[in-house]
C-alpha cells in the first residue's frame, strides 16, 4: 500500500496524466477554435506539471525554486482552470483575475516567509496554506460553474465542493500533525492529496468535454429550429409548437390566435438597395416583433419576407389590438433609410383564431393569408381580421 501510493510515484503519473490531456485539450482547441476557454485548461495542467516535477526533484534545486514555485505554481494552474470555464462562457473575468491574483501574491509572501524567515514547523504550514488556498479556488470555481444551468455544470460544481472539502481538511491535518522532515516520506493525506489533484484534473477535463458537447448540441438545436438571418423560429419548429401550445390551450381552455404579416414593398428594397439592405430590414423587422410581444409568444419567418406569430392565451379581438401596435412600431422604426431614398417600411396583417380541432394547421394558416391579402389589397399598412365564419372584421390601420 505505501509503495503504491508513494508520493514520487504518484506525481510522476500525475505529470503523465497532465500533459496527454494537456496535450488533447491543445490539439481539439486548435480545430475548434470558436469554444473559448479550453486553451486555458489546457495551460492549466501543464503549470500544474511543472509544479509537480519541480516538487520531485526538491532536494536537487534550491529552496525557491524547491519550495516557492511549486506552491505559487499549483495555484496559479487553478486560476487557469477557473479562467477556462469562465471564457469558454464569457463571464467578466476582471473580478476573477483580481482574485486569482490576490491568492498569488499570497502564496508567494506566505511560502517565502516561511522558508526563508520562519523555520519552525514551516513545512507542515506552507502545506496547510497551500491546501487553504487551493480550497478557496475551488469554492469560487464551484460558484462559477453554477452559473450554468445544466447538467454538466451542476455536476462539476459539486466535484469542486468536493475537492475545496478535502484540501481544507488535509490543511487542517497537517497543521495538527507532526512536523514533516521529508515531504516524500509524509503520511496518507498527502499521497490522498496527489490521487484528489490527479482527479480533479480528470474531472475538469471530462467536463470540459461535456461542456462543449452540450454547447455544440444547443448551437445544432438552434440552427435546426431558427431561421439564420433574423433568429427567429423557422417554419420547421412553427409547425412543432403549434400542437404544443394547442394542446395546452385545450388544457387550459384559453384562447389561440395566429398573426400573419407581411413587408410592404420588400421587392422593391431588394431591387434599389441589394438583398444585404433588404437582409438587413428582416432583421431589424424580426427585432421589433421580439421587442413587442411576450416571452411566450412563437415568433417564425414563413417565407422570405413573411412572418407568423402564434398568440397563446389570446382571443382574436386581443390579437388584433397586438397586430395594431406591431404595425405601428414597423411602422415608426427606423430603417436608416435617407429621406431622399423615399422608402416607407411598413407591414400588412392578417389575424385569426386557432382551433385545431375543428380545423387543420393549413386551413388556419389559409384564413390569415386571406386576412393578409385584403389588407394588401386595401391599400396595406393594415390590420384584417378573418374569422372562422369568414366574415372580415373591419380593417384597421391607414391606407
Amino acid at each position: 500500500m505505501h509503495e503504491f501510493l508513494d508520493l514520487r510515484t504518484l506525481s510522476i503519473n500525475n505529470i503523465v496524466m497532465s500533459l496527454s490531456l494537456a496535450a488533447c485539450l491543445l490539439i481539439y482547441s486548435t480545430y475548434h477554435s470558436e469554444f473559448r476557454g479550453v486553451k486555458q485548461t489546457a495551460y492549466a495542467f501543464i503549470i500544474s506539471s511543472i509544479a509537480s516535477l519541480l516538487v520531485v526533484i526538491r532536494s536537487q534545486t534550491p529552496d525557491i525554486i524547491s519550495f516557492v514555485l511549486p506552491n505559487t505554481l499549483f495555484v496559479l494552474s487553478m486560476a487557469f482552470i477557473h479562467l477556462g470555464f469562465v471564457y469558454f462562457y464569457q463571464f467578466d473575468d476582471r473580478k476573477v483575475k483580481r482574485f486569482h491574483g490576490a491568492i498569488l501574491l499570497m502564496m508567494v509572501a506566505f511560502t517565502s516567509f516561511f522558508t526563508y524567515v520562519d523555520h519552525s514547523n514551516n513545512v507542515n504550514v506552507r502545506i496547510a496554506i497551500l491546501s487553504f488556498f487551493v480550497s478557496i479556488q475551488c469554492i469560487y470555481i464551484m460558484r462559477t460553474l453554477l452559473k450554468g444551468h445544466n447538467k454538466a455544470n451542476l455536476t462539476l460544481a459539486i466535484s469542486y465542493l468536493i475537492f475545496s472539502l478535502f484540501f481544507l481538511v488535509r490543511g487542517l491535518i497537517t497543521l495538527t500533525e507532526d512536523p514533516i522532515d521529508d515531504f516524500m516520506n509524509a503520511s496518507l493525506i498527502h499521497s490522498l492529496s496527489v490521487v484528489v489533484y490527479e482527479l480533479l484534473v480528470a474531472v475538469t477535463s471530462f467536463g470540459m468535454v461535456w461542456i462543449v458537447s452540450y454547447s455544440a448540441q444547443r448551437a445544432l438545436l438552434e440552427q435546426a429550429s431558427h431561421d439564420p438571418l433574423t433568429k427567429v423560429l423557422n417554419r420547421r419548429a412553427l409547425e412543432s409548437t403549434i400542437d404544443t401550445e394547442h394542446a395546452r390551450s385545450l388544457r387550459n381552455d384559453s384562447a389561440l390566435s395566429v398573426i400573419m404579416l407581411d413587408i410592404d414593398h420588400f421587392k422593391r428594397i431588394n431591387d434599389r438597395f441589394g438583398h444585404a439592405r433588404g437582409d438587413e430590414v428582416l432583421i431589424d423587422i424580426a427585432s421589433v416583433l421580439t421587442q413587442n410581444t411576450r416571452p411566450y409568444d412563437s415568433i417564425a419567418r414563413f417565407g422570405g419576407e413573411e412572418f407568423i406569430i402564434l398568440l397563446p392565451n389570446t382571443s382574436v379581438d386581443q390579437a388584433e389590438v397586438i397586430a395594431e401596435n406591431l404595425r405601428v412600431k414597423i411602422a415608426e422604426h427606423n430603417y436608416n433609410f435617407k429621406p431622399e431614398d423615399g422608402i416607407n417600411v411598413t407591414a400588412s396583417f392578417g389575424v385569426t383564431e386557432c382551433n385545431l380541432v375543428k380545423e387543420g394547421w393549413l386551413n388556419i394558416l389559409e384564413r390569415a393569408d386571406s386576412g393578409l391579402y385584403k389588407a394588401k389589397a386595401e391599400g396595406r399598412n393594415k390590420v384584417v381580421v378573418h374569422n372562422t365564419n369568414n366574415e372580415d372584421a373591419d380593417p384597421l390601420g391607414s391606407g
